[in-house]
């Protein structure tokens, strides 16, 4: 009986469990407000139907209140997928994608999309943008912002899925598309020749539209690609301000003009982002890429031209570096000259066993092998640092030990208060 009872009263309290569903709209509504807009439209595609049709093409054909309503009260002209946890957008796949920008009717309203972190992609979940003449932007690098576009492993985007969709945007009456920015990965052989050819089609469709230069505006932009890097046209990343051949090039007197960021991989006016020199390479890097002061000449480099010891801390660029540091030969420790073979820990060269480690490195190998994975001329060298440690040890046991008998006694003490 009192079996049946306790069932009894489980079952009670599921069935009256509030669902998330039952809240008020205007309630959910607000609080979808505070999401990235990603986010917000993956909160409404999760009203819009069952777990079990998710991955349904039918997908929100018949939309709750509350998802029209958390759509609704959003302009949806940019979706970026960098506002969003990297760990969800590595998660995202193609029916989650096509679920996405259904729900907010992405091929009449949607101008601007970054599939950052959408590594799990193909591109058929941008199927519905087939025809778009609305999209003025596509970012299908799928890169952080403000690293290096290579990507590792190769994510699944595929150009054979891709490059057909861009295709349809592009032959569209009144296609507005200004601006593409390709996946490092179709750069490589054997992907580039489907892009190149449409490459070609799109800089053809480009020209017919006689888009003025934003310097100039008398010169249409021309379109062009360079070696291995596929540069669509030569327009502004962050406002698409396209500019012709003669504006676009780097102005002495600090004028508007384009730049293109050796590390990022992307193209930006002077107005939107500056983008510096660094002083040894005159490799250029944007704001979000920036580069780091020398601390001797005061100089900025970018990280190819710059040394920084792991003992002493300093950062020299390599002119003020006449010395090669030296490098450990099993993790990512350097040295400058004056810290070579000095300083506890620095990277020190071994005449006997013909290395070049820290001893950081030295001391995980003696843990890991024992002394017989050290020549004799190392092992004298690690003696003082084994001892060190040794010593260190002791105290942190010396110093548990005490805790745990301090312990001990304000445990008795209680048991004896309670008494």
């Amino acid at each position: 009986m009192e079996e049946s009872n306790s069932t009894n009263k489980r079952r009670r309290t599921a069935s009256d469990a509030l669902h998330i569903s039952e809240l008020p709209i205007g309630f959910i509504t607000d609080v979808s407000a505070y999401l990235a807009k990603p986010s917000r439209a993956i909160l409404a595609v999760a009203f819009s139907a069952p777990s079990s049709s998710l991955r349904s093409n039918d997908l929100i054909h018949l939309p709750l209140p509350i998802t029209t309503a958390i759509i609704s009260a959003s302009q949806w002209d940019t979706l970026d997928f960098e506002d969003i946890e990297r760990e969800l957008a590595n998660k995202l796949k193609d029916d989650d994608i096509n679920a996405v920008l259904k729900s907010i009717n992405a091929q009449d309203v949607l101008k601007r999309l970054k599939l950052c972190g959408c590594i799990n992609i193909k591109g058929h979940g941008l199927n519905l943008l087939q025809g778009s003449v609305v999209l003025e932007q596509i970012d299908i690098s799928l890169a952080e912002k403000n690293v290096y576009q290579y990507i590792e492993p190769e994510p699944k985007i595929s150009e054979e899925v891709v490059v057909p969709i861009l295709d349809s945007i592009i032959s569209a009456d009144g296609c507005s598309l200004k601006h593409i920015q390709f996946p490092s990965m179709f750069r490589r052989e054997s992907h580039i020749a489907p892009v190149l050819g449409f490459q070609t089609r799109y800089n053809i469709q480009f020209l017919s539209r006689e888009i003025s230069c934003a310097k100039c505006n008398e010169a249409a932009p021309d379109t062009y690609w360079m070696n291995d890097y596929l540069i669509i046209n030569k327009t502004c990343y962050d406002c698409l301000a396209p500019l012709c051949g003669d504006c676009r090039r780097d102005d002495e007197n600090g004028g508007f003009s384009l730049k293109w960021c050796n590390a990022c991989d992307k193209t930006y006016c002077t107005d939107c982002v500056t983008v510096s020199k660094c002083a040894y390479c005159s490799d250029k890097r944007c704001e979000g890429c920036a580069m780091k002061a020398c601390d001797e000449c005061g100089n900025a480099n970018c990280e190819n031209c710059l040394y920084t010891c792991d003992c002493c801390k300093m950062t020299r660029c390599i002119d003020c570096s006449p010395d090669e540091y030296h490098h450990c030969g099993n993790c990512s420790n350097q040295n400058c000259e004056d810290c070579y073979n000095g300083k506890e820990y620095s990277v020190k060269y071994c005449e006997e066993c013909d290395s070049e480690n820290c001893n950081d490195c030295r001391l995980k190998n003696v843990k890991q092998h024992g002394v017989e994975g050290c020549c004799s001329v190392c092992t004298v060298d690690l003696i003082p640092l084994l001892l060190q440690q040794q010593a260190k040890l002791a105290k942190e046991v010396e110093g548990l030990t005490k805790d745990n008998q301090e312990l001990r006694e304000k445990v008795e003490s209680m048991s004896l208060s309670t008494w």
